[in-house]
């Protein structure tokens, strides 16, 4: 299993939105900008506007929990930020699971025989 680096710094975060590109769907907004050093790292964004902290970490545990089982068909090397929609609110993981997959074949980040 590959170890991602979590994305805590608010710079690479800017650098990520600004220079990245991004693709939406219902559920998930993903940028992705290639990393220098070939490693990749993951940051997961959700609003206040979303609802509690409890909704906010559901969706932040979602979200974690679909990159985890799929991190062995990711490309390495790329910076993610995955940022949570309002509709992943009070949905289930199949569905955030789907939205990320889809988002990630848009970016040609997705190696299935990896």
């Amino acid at each position: 299993m590959k170890k991602t680096v979590t994305i805590n710094k608010n710079t690479l975060f800017r650098k990520i939105y600004s220079k990245g590109t991004s693709y939406v769907n219902k559920y998930l907004a993903v940028y992705v900008l290639p990393s220098r050093d070939g490693v990749s790292r993951l940051g997961i964004t959700v609003s206040k506007k979303l609802g509690c902290a409890v909704i906010r970490n559901r969706a932040r545990r979602l979200i974690r929990e679909s990159y985890r089982i799929n991190e062995e068909n990711i490309s390495g090397g790329y910076n993610i930020v995955v940022v949570a929609r309002k509709m992943v609110v009070g949905t289930d993981f199949h569905h955030v699971n789907s939205a990320l997959i889809h988002l990630l074949k848009k970016h040609s980040v997705w190696a299935e025989n990896e």
